[in-house]
C-alpha cells in the first residue's frame, strides 16, 4: 500500500489537506511532494495551481481532472498538450466550446478542427500557424457562423476561391472585401 511508503510528514500533510482542501495552498513548496499533491488535487482541482513545477506530472494532472470540482479553468495549468487536448474535448461536450478553448492552448491541427467544429468563433483562438484553408471553410460552414467569423479569417485566406465561394453563398455577394468609406466630415472651423 502507498501509505506505508509515505513519510510521517507526508502523512500529516495529507491528513491536513483532507480536513481542509484549502490548506495545500498555504503549505511550503518543500512539503508539496508528489504524494501530497496527488491527494490535494483530488480534494480540489483548484489546488493544481499550487503544485510546484518540479513536482507536477501526468498523474497529478489526470487526478485533478477527475476531481469533483474540475472545470475548464484548470486547462492552462496542465503542461502536457495531450492531456490538455483530451480534457478540452471532454469539457466542450458539456460547456461552451468557446469558453473551454479560450482556456486551452490549441496545439495541433486536430485540436483546432475540434474547436472550430464546435464553435466557428473558436477560429480566432487558433494560432496563426495552425490555420488552414480547410479550417476557414469549416468555420464558414458552421450552422451558427455569422459575418463576424469573416473577420477571424486571416488575410492570406480571404482570396482563396473556395473560401470566397462559401462566404458569398452564405452571406451574399463579395462579403469578404472590406468596404472603404470616407471619414465623416467634422463640423466646425476649417482652415483655408
Amino acid at each position: 500500500m502507498i501509505m506505508s511508503k509515505l513519510t510521517d510528514r507526508e502523512q500529516w500533510d495529507i491528513q491536513k489537506v483532507l480536513e481542509d482542501k484549502f490548506h495545500f495552498a498555504t503549505m511550503s513548496d518543500r512539503h508539496k511532494t508528489a504524494a501530497v499533491s496527488l491527494v490535494a488535487v483530488f480534494a480540489s482541482a483548484d489546488n493544481l495551481e499550487y503544485v510546484p513545477d518540479a513536482v507536477i506530472n501526468r498523474d497529478i494532472c489526470r487526478m485533478a481532472l477527475s476531481s469533483s470540482d474540475a472545470d475548464c479553468r484548470i486547462l492552462p495549468l496542465i503542461p502536457y498538450p495531450d492531456i490538455q487536448k483530451e480534457s478540452a474535448k471532454k469539457f466542450s461536450e458539456t460547456d461552451s466550446a468557446f469558453v473551454v478553448y479560450s482556456f486551452a492552448d490549441i496545439s495541433d491541427v486536430q485540436m483546432a478542427q475540434d474547436a472550430v467544429r464546435k464553435d466557428a468563433y473558436c477560429l480566432q483562438l487558433v494560432p496563426d500557424k495552425l490555420i488552414t484553408t480547410d479550417l476557414c471553410k469549416t468555420a464558414l460552414q458552421h450552422p451558427d457562423a455569422d459575418k463576424k467569423v469573416l473577420g477571424f479569417i486571416p488575410e492570406r485566406f480571404r482570396n482563396d476561391p473556395d473560401v470566397k465561394k462559401i462566404a458569398e453563398e452564405k452571406f451574399g455577394s463579395k462579403p469578404i472585401e472590406k468596404e472603404i468609406s470616407q471619414p465623416p466630415k467634422k463640423k466646425g472651423l476649417s482652415i483655408n
